[in-house]
């Protein structure tokens, strides 16, 4: 596994991420790079403090990183994981700096908080698409609602006949860093007939599996040619809890929209992990 990248824009939602992150990074033994997205002199002010009784107002110093520092504690406190985290000086955030910041840091994955507020409920903010994209690293969304935890079902939607090896490999690689399984869904893409269960079974057998992963990667011939109501089922009653796409494919835009802002259903409380295509 190569290093995680979070991005901090100091919001409910980042802090949420943030916590996420620090977890995979000690169960995967990578570092995490923290990269604040928002000048410091746009973080909240802290409240004022009443002078002392010599009339002297103390001095309050604030470091932008107390985020990480409390959340580093509480993980500490929690289990006996202590992952490396560093931030990413210097470098403005914007979408064409990403790559250089990704290969600088040789960094695998990027992690960012999904809005939660009434207006941009569950919207995927757009830049992280773009950034995932240039930069060649799948994002993983975290929702602030999802509970506190690691990941133990990962599920993988996608046409077997167009399932890609880089992102098998990926997934393999996390689930056995993590000890989870991994659920390769089939769904036919629209247009396409469906696959008998024999023949995706073989399929399966001849071009997924291998040595490497046998341990760790599961299969499912889904029948069910709605896409939201196949991954409701695949979320919510076989209890898979990372969802895994593909950016702009067919699953991606029949559960998310056609068009940006995407926008995770509220039915899907689970932190989805983006491949760019």
């Amino acid at each position: 596994m190569k290093n995680l990248l979070l991005f901090n824009d100091f919001s409910s939602e980042a802090e949420h991420a943030a916590e996420l992150a620090l977890l995979l990074a000690g169960k995967t033994n990578v570092n995490l790079y923290v990269w604040n997205t928002i000048e410091y002199n746009a973080v909240p002010a802290p409240q004022p403090v009443m002078a002392g009784a010599d009339g002297h107002i103390p001095t309050i110093h604030i470091d932008k990183n107390n985020l990480i520092e409390k959340l580093e504690s509480k993980l500490a406190g929690q289990t006996d994981l202590r992952p490396a985290v560093h931030f990413v000086e210097g470098v403005e955030y914007l979408t064409d700096n990403v790559l250089s910041v990704v290969k600088n840091h040789d960094v695998g994955l990027l992690i960012r908080g999904i809005a939660e507020d009434k207006e941009k409920k569950g919207h995927i903010e757009a830049n992280i698409l773009k950034s995932a994209t240039k930069s060649g690293c799948p994002v993983l969304l975290v929702p602030k609602a999802i509970s506190y935890k690691m990941f133990e079902k990962l599920v993988y939607i996608t046409d077997l006949r167009f399932c890609r090896h880089d992102i098998v490999t990926f997934l393999t690689q996390l689930a056995r860093a993590i000890d989870a399984g991994v659920l390769i869904a089939n769904i036919s893409e629209k247009g396409i007939p469906l696959m008998e269960e024999s023949y995706a079974a073989s399929v399966f057998e001849d071009a997924i599996l291998d040595a490497s992963n046998r341990d760790h990667i599961y299969f499912s011939n889904i029948k069910e040619r709605n896409i939201p109501n196949a991954i409701d089922i695949l979320v919510n009653e076989m209890n898979n809890d990372l969802l895994v796409m593909v950016n702009n494919k067919f699953h991606f835009n029949e559960l998310l929209g056609h068009d940006s802002p995407y926008a995770i259903p509220e039915n899907i409380r689970v932190p989805l992990l983006v491949f760019p295509s």
